[in-house]
């Protein structure tokens, strides 16, 4: 579906929810009416199908009779039986990706117009923008990259501090009969800083019983300090207190790893600094089946809000 498409069909929900109701609830009333939907094809297409199968066998059996004009009749029977599951299977695969298109475009948009329209300056978003490995390498977290799924990159002002913003997962190369788990999915944060300091720190604070998407790129980096939730790599014999604040890793470890956030990982270098966030599905994914996770999301926002305020120094 074309983006200009969307974005008129979307400015036409916009005015449907000028009234001040909370987002959740818009969330909620858009993700029932697109699952009630689903659910009605579904059942139209099981209903079709047993049809269909019934057709058959009369088509079938009017085929193979020795009556010539049963014989005729049962091949435009199958003839008519082949057009109509065409035209059907067209006109069903073409409708529901575009209503499902224009409900994901909507629901990111209320969803990122609660997260950064009234604390961010500037704020810009391109849909058709991806983030590739390469914009990841810098960091120096993960290595083996294969391939990047991204979307909802976000570009904004914080106190006169660039933030680049995505929801973005990091893919092993594939392997032949065995499933590979990512190497990241959640939220990232990218912003430059006025460090000065050779070298680089990794930072990674873990759930020790649940230790998901950990750094893989830290081979050149020792072991400076480590603790049952949390580990920090930079070079030998460096002080990260110094370069980074005494308060820094305090700062981190304030975060709440739970059933959502499964850890996080940030690097900093002299001039840049980012910030990766590990989430479970129902944080990341756009809610369908199962209702929005309003708590989950809002908890999401005060921690991408906490670190961008602790990489811009505050």
């Amino acid at each position: 579906m074309e983006e200009k498409d969307i974005k008129e069909n979307m400015e036409g929900l916009q005015e449907e929810n000028q009234a001040d109701r909370p987002y959740q609830s818009i969330v909620e009333e858009k993700r029932q009416e697109l699952f009630k939907a689903y659910s009605t094809q579904r059942r139209i297409s099981n209903i079709l199908m047993i049809v269909i199968l019934i057709a058959i066998v009369g088509v079938m059996f009017l085929i193979m009779n020795n009556n010539q004009v049963l014989k005729i009749i049962g091949y435009v029977g199958a003839g008519l039986l082949l057009v109509g599951m065409f035209l059907y299977y067209f006109l069903s695969r073409k409708g529901f990706p575009k209503k499902t298109k224009e409900y994901m475009a909507y629901v990111t948009q209320v969803l990122r117009d609660r997260q950064f329209k009234d604390t961010y300056d500037d704020v810009k978003y391109t849909p058709e923008e991806k983030m590739a490995a390469s914009d990841f390498a810098g960091d120096g977290v993960y290595k083996d990259v294969a391939m990047t799924n991204s979307r909802n990159i976000v570009r904004m002002e914080y106190k006169g501090h660039h933030v680049t913003y995505g929801e973005v997962a990091l893919l092993r190369p594939a392997q032949k009969r065995q499933q590979v788990p990512p190497l990241f999915v959640g939220k990232y944060i990218a912003m430059p800083n006025e460090l000065e300091f050779e070298g680089r720190f990794v930072i990674a604070y873990k759930n020790p019983k649940q230790p998901y998407d950990l750094p893989n790129n830290v081979d050149d980096l020792v072991v400076l300090e480590e603790k049952e939730d949390l580990v920090v790599y930079g070079p030998q014999d460096a002080d990260f207190r110094k370069v980074l604040g005494a308060s820094f890793i305090n700062e981190v470890r304030r975060l709440r790893l739970d059933n959502h956030l499964f850890n996080v990982n940030v690097a900093v270098w002299g001039g840049h600094s980012a910030a990766y966030l590990s989430y479970d599905d129902g944080v990341m994914a756009i809610p369908f089946e199962k209702p929005f996770d309003y708590e989950g999301f809002e908890q999401s926002c005060k921690d991408v809000d906490a670190l961008i305020r602790l990489l811009a120094g505050e």
